[in-house]
């Protein structure tokens, strides 16, 4: 398909987060579509897969998890939506999403809380599900998933018609998948069914009941390994990746979600258009994990701990608002204007730091004999003599916002674009068991300018603000600061005449002020020290050739804290000292191509392959580390596709991810975190 073609294909979808209905690449700021088409090509399982040929990111800096998706954009945590509203997260109940039920992905790189008031500085990532759309009915998929770690699985996709002029239809799509994980007896299957109903009430009239049931159920997965035979060898070498040094007989996990939600719009003459959305989720999880603590013995030994939590969360979503679009020959505007509401309650009993308690005695000189186990010849099981101590803690918390925006998108002589945003948020965030509440009002603006320049070239410049206050109980039982981050970009958008392509250069400032962060005993808090991000990012996307297309993703990313408050005793660093952050490689590259024959006795038949370099990034900055601030290498893998259309309606894929197997350290804080192993995954779908 035509590259520009496919961007106004993504442009505006049911569900989208783009309220203003642009297309998401000539927006004054770095947003993306990644369509159906593309995550099959991909052969996206996990969502966070797609930012592997995706500039701004940082894969999977915990490693490859079997139940949840990590994203880091510019240096920073996101927030994530369905279908247009913001997803409840805290925890073990941040939803993980089925990739089979999605249609697009939208993403937004860098602050921004104009969209949905509360958000992380990183960005924002939307999931679009299918639904029921009249041009799909009838057409359908069946479809066969198998490879590596045991993977097994099958979903099924239908559109079809309730009357028979097609005004009222549905949609129902169910999936199962199982997978073995990357660690020695861990794995997830996960079962998904979302039917939907869509009714166009009148031409002018639409009404989009939305539904959707999840759950997952498995041993979780322990990446938590040591410095110590991970970054560097021990006297037996490296730590094998697929090592647990948690207890898989013990570990659990389930968690099902279940959400249930409308979209109704409807058509006022004169440009005026009304859009409301309501979706009610709610989550239970049950998860028990032992882990490793950092320190290991000179014989291989470590202690272990255990996380426990057991609860429900539940949250409703609203958000009404009205566009006007206005236009005469020398300008098109677009005006939003809304008011959003969330609230969400959690009840869970949780502990972050239980023992496994048993008949060794401690490494630790502490009063009560443990259970360690070792990095060279894990323990498996506790025991009946064993048991988990806890101090679990009974959470109670709830958290509301209400939020009024108004946007306004002028178009000026069809080439010069304003964007103007302000927004203002009520939140108020409580804990009941230990009488802790915390109420803020904020005020968030933003703007943006891009000329549509002649040639295909779009210059483009935007200053945008977010602010988050996290649902949740600090390391030190404290309700979280809130987050603050302001940012500037500057870029470039190119449409080259003489290439079927796109390519965007963007480049970033941006301060993070009460951040959370990792401190001394692996305990989350609020950062009084301010978070200094800057980079740039470079994103090629072309048809070289009918049959020929390639991807090209470039990255650099500098975070940095800067010490302003007493730290001497965790950092060793005086007030006004910077530090670089964990996790964030300086430089990320990654390139994919693939060719598709056409005729001959290849016809039908897609070869593909990428390349991934992960630049080197450093471990946490602590006294309490032996490996403070110490180097985590770079990695470079290879990932294949071969795809073959057998008829027009049955077709055939495999992916391999890490062709080579490379062993490599994704990502260290006290912990570190392997990278995902080699996978080998096939299909067969059969498409009518």
């Amino acid at each position: 398909m035509n590259r520009i073609a496919q961007l106004d294909e993504v442009s505006v979808v049911a569900g989208s987060m783009y309220k203003m209905g642009e297309v998401p690449f000539h927006q004054a700021k770095s947003a993306v579509a990644v369509t159906r088409e593309q995550l099959d090509d991909q052969k996206v399982d996990k969502v966070d897969e797609i930012a592997k040929y995706q500039s701004g990111f940082a894969n999977q800096v915990f490693g490859n998890d079997t139940n949840t998706n990590w994203f880091r954009v510019r240096g920073a945590e996101v927030s994530q939506a369905v279908n247009g509203l913001p997803t409840f997260s805290y925890g073990f109940f941040t939803p993980y999403v089925d990739s089979f039920g999605l249609e697009a992905v939208e993403i937004t790189k860098g602050a921004d809380s104009m969209t949905f008031g509360a958000a992380n500085g990183g960005g924002l990532i939307n999931y679009v599900t299918k639904r029921a759309h009249r041009e799909k009915i009838g057409q359908g998929e069946f479809k066969t998933t198998f490879g590596s770690h045991n993977q097994y699985g099958f979903a099924a996709d239908y559109t079809g018609k309730i009357l028979n002029d097609e005004s009222l239809r549905y949609r129902l799509v169910a999936s199962y998948l199982g997978r073995d994980g990357d660690w020695y007896l861990t794995d997830n299957q996960t079962l998904y069914v979302a039917p939907t109903i869509e009714w166009d009430i009148s031409d002018k009239t639409r009404f989009t009941l939305l539904t959707s049931y999840q759950r997952d159920h498995g041993t979780p997965s322990s990446n938590f390994y040591p410095a110590y035979g991970t970054l560097v060898p021990t006297a037996n070498g490296y730590i094998d990746r697929s090592t647990n040094l948690g207890d898989p007989l013990n570990d659990t996990e389930t968690n099902r979600q279940y959400s249930i939600g409308y979209e109704l719009s409807h058509n006022f003459d004169n440009g005026l258009r009304l859009n409301s959305s309501y979706r009610y989720q709610h989550a239970q999880n049950f998860h028990r994990g032992s882990y490793p603590f950092s320190s290991v013995d000179a014989n291989g030994n470590v202690e272990r701990g255990v996380v426990y939590n057991n609860g429900k969360a539940i949250s409703h979503t609203l958000d009404n608002h009205l566009s006007w679009d206005y236009s005469n020959d020398w300008l098109k505007n677009t005006l939003v204007v809304g008011v959003d509401y969330r609230h969400n309650r959690v009840d869970t009993m949780y502990s972050p730091d239980g023992w496994i308690y048993g008949s060794t005695a401690s490494l630790y000189g502490n009063a009560y004999a443990t259970s360690p186990t070792n990095i060279y010849n894990p323990q498996i099981g506790w025991g009946q003599a064993q048991d988990t101590k806890f101090d679990t803690n009974h959470y109670m918390l709830k958290g509301r916002q209400l939020g009024f925006y108004l946007q306004n998108n002028t178009r000026l002589a069809d080439k010069y674009i304003l964007g103007l945003g302000i927004r203002h948020d009520r939140s108020n965030v409580s804990e009941a068991n230990l009488s802790e509440d915390a109420k803020y009002n904020v005020t968030s603006y933003s703007s943006s300018f891009i000329y549509e320049a002649p040639l295909g070239f779009n210059p483009y410049f935007s200053y945008s603000e977010s602010f988050n206050m996290p649902l949740g109980v600090s390391g030190v039982n404290k309700l979280y600061d809130p987050q603050i981050t302001r940012q500037y970009e500057l870029g470039v958008k190119y449409v080259p005449t003489w290439l079927d392509g796109t390519i965007s250069v963007a480049g970033f400032r941006a301060k993070d002020t009460g951040a959370l962060q990792s401190k001394d005993g692996g305990v989350t808090v609020s950062s009084g020290d301010p978070i200094y991000r800057k980079g740039v990012e470079v994103q090629l996307d072309a048809n070289l050739t009918e049959n020929w297309n390639a991807t090209l993703a470039y990255t650099y990313t500098k975070s940095e804290t800067k010490v302003a408050t007493d730290h001497t005793y965790n950092t060793g660093l005086a007030i006004g000292t910077k530090y670089r952050n964990q996790y964030i490689p300086t430089n990320v590259l990654s390139a994919k191509t693939s060719y598709t024959f056409n005729n001959g006795i290849l016809n039908g038949l897609t070869l593909g392959a990428g390349i991934r370099y992960i630049g080197h990034s450093v471990a946490t900055k602590s006294l309490y580390s032996n490996y403070s601030h110490a180097r985590v290498p770079s990695a470079t893998v290879v990932d294949l596709m071969a795809r073959y259309a057998i008829t027009p309606n049955w077709i055939a894929q495999v992916n391999v991810d890490n062709v080579g197997n490379r062993r490599y350290v994704a990502g260290c804080d006290y912990y570190c975190y392997y990278g995902a192993e080699r996978k080998i995954s096939g299909s067969l779908s059969y498409k009518f």
